[in-house]
């Protein structure tokens, strides 16, 4: 009888182990690669990009999976609805986070989804450096700039300029805005630059947590200054035609790491 307990006992012993192991270590499900898989495959089976699965696994290559091997899949679970859920992003934990202040900069609004999701078992235990996996349907993040209903007057992509008339790439997308117009930030972070900038006559840029950044070209009016931290939706300008432009309007980029990507992947737009 006693036999049978000290068992029992150790089975749960190691039940606990094991599971308190994969809580702590892993921030998604347990993905085992099958014959004829690729990463970029999995990435859309499970609506999460490339490189947060090369990321979470540490690999060296895109383009080799072994037969076998098991991969930690940075997101829980599929969503019912993928286009609710585009991915996600990374980002490093600096000295002074916490995962309140992580989860209110990506604008989370409860921060122990956050904890959950990165398998985080002591939220006060957060270290610098860490990685924290933020996931798409919150971190989607870019708000529509202007508040009134939006007419792209220049998409995104190479054109004629307007003025020059030189073939040349446009970087952002422009939308018809009256002078005046209110301009919000698109996204919350920190005022990269404000005032006068070539072409883009007096133009704003955020930088934000992600490595992602946006710029507000033409504006009649500026309201924050360098250095500055801004939120999702706070009024940061007003549109205006400043710089190299035909008439009055807002130009609007939204960069990842220094690179234009086109604004119409990331906003809702008619």
């Amino acid at each position: 009888m006693k036999k049978n307990n000290i068992q029992l006992i150790m089975t749960i012993v190691i039940m606990v182990f094991i599971s308190a192991t994969w809580t702590s270590s892993c921030i998604g499900m347990l993905h085992k690669v099958k014959k004829g898989e690729t990463l970029s495959g999995i990435a859309r089976m499970y609506d999460v990009p490339m490189k947060s699965i090369a990321q979470t696994n540490s690999l060296a290559s895109l383009d080799r999976l072994q037969i076998g091997e098991r991969l930690v899949i940075p997101v829980g679970t599929k969503p019912a609805n993928a286009a609710e859920n585009p991915g996600g992003t990374w980002y490093t934990v600096k000295p002074g986070d916490s995962i309140y202040a992580i989860a209110r900069k990506h604008n989370i609004e409860d921060w122990k989804k956050l904890q959950q999701i990165n398998g985080i078992d002591n939220p006060k235990r957060i270290r610098v450096g860490q990685k924290i996996f933020i996931p798409g349907k919150w971190n989607v993040g870019f708000a529509k700039p202007l508040r009134i209903n939006l007419v792209v007057t220049s998409e995104y992509g190479y054109r004629n300029h307007p003025i020059s008339r030189n073939y040349r790439m446009h970087d952002g997308i422009d939308f018809r805005a009256a002078t005046g117009t209110r301009v919000y930030a698109s996204k919350t972070g920190s005022i990269k630059y404000s005032g006068r900038k070539g072409g883009y006559g007096k133009v704003i840029e955020i930088q934000h947590a992600d490595d992602f950044s946006t710029v507000y070209g033409h504006l009649s009016r500026i309201y924050v200054s360098s250095g500055d931290f801004v939120r999702r939706g706070q009024v940061i300008g007003l549109s205006g035609d400043t710089g190299r432009s035909t008439g009055p309007h807002l130009h609007f980029e939204i960069r990842y790491k220094g690179k234009s990507e086109n604004p119409a992947r990331h906003l809702d737009l008619p």
